[in-house]
């Protein structure tokens, strides 16, 4: 009965994105045991440490969806946490050259946390809410990506940043994640400061037709 109650729990009712489970959440004698048998049936899967889903769910999604339960996960095992870099990028939508990552990108990774990337280069740059989380400004993403990505790939995601973002339907929204003219001004900011000109070089690279309709 109670490995029951606990897979229900992961299919209708966890009240997460992805039916994710916390542990913590757990309230009803004797839950956590029926879950660690669920665990070790193989009928549920650890997201990361605490925090769990059903592995059918899991083994159905697709390698981008696989990425934003790791980070909605993360956000739940340590709420308040700012997603930074590759975790901010995909949050924001922005292409990526993988789309299931395995590791999850923040501002700072607290004391013994597993599986996180901190970038506390990226602290202080604004934080903005996005899907209910807390995740770097546009801006900072995506000068962050320009020197973690290959040229072609950055270049890539800077002309994703410009264009109109995609609404929920598919139809693009008003207003662009930034314009070309705020990440020049940023990346020259940030080459004054630690000498790396390469996010410069790629916002003056981005072809005029694409900039100049958010110069």
């Amino acid at each position: 009965m109670g490995q029951c109650v606990v897979m229900f729990l992961l299919v209708r009712r966890s009240g997460h994105a992805f039916g994710l489970l916390v542990s913590r959440e757990l309230r009803q004698p004797g839950s956590a045991a029926q879950l660690d048998r669920a665990i070790a049936k193989g009928a549920a899967i650890a997201v990361r440490p605490g925090v769990y889903m059903r592995a059918r769910r899991w083994h159905s999604l697709s390698g981008t969806d696989r990425t934003l339960a790791r980070i909605y996960a993360a956000s739940l095992a340590h709420p308040g946490v700012v997603f930074a870099a590759h975790s901010a990028a995909a949050l924001l939508r922005l292409p990526l050259p993988e789309d299931d990552l395995a590791e999850v990108h923040v501002v700072e990774a607290p004391a013994g946390a597993e599986g996180l990337v901190a970038h506390p280069e990226s602290a202080g740059s604004g934080v903005v809410a996005r899907y209910g989380l807390q995740v770097t400004s546009p801006v900072q993403t995506v000068l962050d990506m320009a020197v973690l990505l290959d040229q072609d790939a950055a270049l890539a995601l800077l002309r994703a940043a410009i264009r109109p973002a995609a609404g929920p339907h598919g139809l693009p929204d008003e207003v662009p994640l930034c314009t070309k003219a705020e990440l020049l001004a940023a990346a020259e900011t940030v080459a004054e400061r630690t000498g790396d000109a390469t996010p410069v070089e790629l916002a003056k690279a981005l072809v005029p037709e694409v900039s100049s309709l958010a110069a």
